[in-house]
């Protein structure tokens, strides 16, 4: 059982490393015994902390990308030289959350949301995970190698934001952002049914799972009280949830457990989703 669920001989490429949950996606999948991970953002201070984070003792295991998923250009290079070295997991984590994507406090409600916005919702949340999909399934192809694409999706993939959740409060959570994880749903179903058998593709799909640790967009709605409370009364499992959570699921995605598995939305969001 372990064998099976471990990742030893196996060459992941994970975008967005430095982020949230791409910090405890790295310490999993280097825990799982994966041979090389690629770790890629485009924040170059966020992956020189991600690299005191994993220590000294990984460094053979673990390659640091910089990149700007936004210039397709230079995509094209990194990723494809990344190829040559034969991946077997890519996990599509990266995403712009703050003012160009339209959460707070920048305007972006349905009402007020501009092409721009939801241009750059769509570009880093639908479009870098495709443009990623192609080149690491055609050196797929090519090399006759196997390859397992997992996105990122929401919760908000399932359902949208409930206006209840926000009242009398100035949060909210862009139109865009629902749209674009949407989207990435049908592009993991389409990549299934048009890359395999050799690729699969599967999206998990995380619940309210608020970022404590590190500054983001939504940085001071996760410190309210109120706030979280209403989230929590508003999950099944009564608790807000932790990237603890997801880690499980990307090792069971990424490892060959999972071999019969493609073209899936996988949910671990505490029961958001269900009422």
């Amino acid at each position: 059982m372990n064998n099976l669920f471990s990742l030893k001989g196996k060459k992941v490429v994970l975008t967005g490393a430095a982020g949230f949950f791409g910090t405890y996606f790295a310490e999993a999948l280097l825990s799982a015994e994966a041979d090389k991970v690629f770790c890629v953002d485009v924040s170059e201070p966020g992956l020189a902390d991600l690299k005191k984070r994993l220590g000294a003792s990984s460094s053979k295991q673990v390659e640091y990308v910089v990149l700007d998923q936004g210039d397709q250009k230079m995509v094209a290079k990194v990723f494809g030289k990344l190829a040559e070295h034969g991946v077997d997991v890519l996990i599509n984590n990266s995403f712009v959350f703050g003012a160009p994507t339209g959460f707070a406090p920048a305007r972006g409600r349905i009402e007020d949301a501009t092409f721009e916005q939801l241009q750059k919702s769509f570009e880093s949340g639908i479009y870098w995970s495709i443009q990623a999909t192609q080149i690491f399934a055609e050196a797929s192809k090519k090399s006759d190698k196997p390859l397992s694409v997992i996105n990122l999706g929401s919760m908000y993939s399932v359902v949208v934001p409930s206006p209840t959740l926000y009242e009398g409060f100035d949060y909210y959570n862009p139109p865009g952002y629902s749209m674009a994880k949407t989207g990435l749903v049908a592009f993991t179903k389409y990549t299934a049914a048009w890359m395999g058998p050799l690729v699969r593709a599967n999206i998990l799909c995380p619940g309210a799972i608020p970022n404590d640790e590190k500054k983001s967009a939504n940085s001071e709605q996760n410190k309210n009280d109120a706030f979280r409370q209403r989230m929590i009364d508003r999950t099944a499992l009564k608790r807000l949830g932790h990237p603890n959570d997801l880690v499980g699921t990307v090792v069971f995605l990424a490892s060959d457990a999972s071999s019969y598995i493609t073209g899936q939305m996988i949910v671990v969001d505490g029961g958001w989703t269900i009422v």
